[in-house]
């Protein structure tokens, strides 16, 4: 019986080694993985910075070259306040891009937020008023505009996205016959 005892500590005594390096290679295994979650993370981040913004900010431009023309004297401004957050669940892969259409100086309507979601897409939707506004609503608004794909938003998509915002904000909010936004909060 003695010598039973003894394989039976060895036994124990040797896979307590091996659970100890099978646990090493777990932990070696789930740290690479969260490694290169957050390099793919890193990744879609820079071209959410680099290539879709500036898609963004052409758009708007144009926009802004034909709307000063315009008697509305409205134009497309890029806001902040619009940060990576818990306004819902999920959240958004990094800070979304957010501008608002101004007549006169004055906001009209919700603004435009851009956001890149974690598996790769783009979002835009009709955002809640600036999140530290009391009584704001924090439910987004849809745009009727689909998801796409990172790599497959290109200038033409940003152009019909400003167009929808426009569209949508004007339906909404109709140029010249109500106050805008911030004249009826003061």
């Amino acid at each position: 019986m003695s010598h039973s005892f003894e394989r039976q500590l060895d036994l124990v005594l040797d896979t307590r080694a091996e659970r100890r390096h099978q646990k090493q290679a777990d932990t070696a295994a789930t740290e690479a993985a969260i490694h290169s979650g957050h390099a793919k993370l890193e990744q879609i981040q820079a071209q959410f910075c680099d290539e879709i913004r500036p898609l963004i900010e052409q758009a708007v431009a144009r926009a802004n070259r034909h709307l000063a023309n315009r008697s509305e004297r409205c134009q497309l401004c890029e806001i902040s306040g619009y940060f990576t957050g818990p306004l819902y669940p999920g959240g958004s892969a990094c800070n979304p891009i957010a501008f608002e259409l101004r007549v006169d100086g004055a906001e009209v309507g919700e603004p435009l937020i851009v956001e890149l979601t974690h598996d790769g897409m783009i979002e835009a939707f009709l955002g809640p008023y600036r999140p530290c506004e009391p009584g704001a609503q924090t439910t987004r608004l849809s745009l009727r505009w689909r998801p796409v794909p990172l790599g497959k938003f290109n200038a033409e998509m940003a152009s019909e996205l400003v167009l929808r915002y426009v569209t949508a904000v004007t339906a909404a909010w109709p140029l010249g016959r109500e106050p805008a936004r911030s004249q009826v909060h003061q």
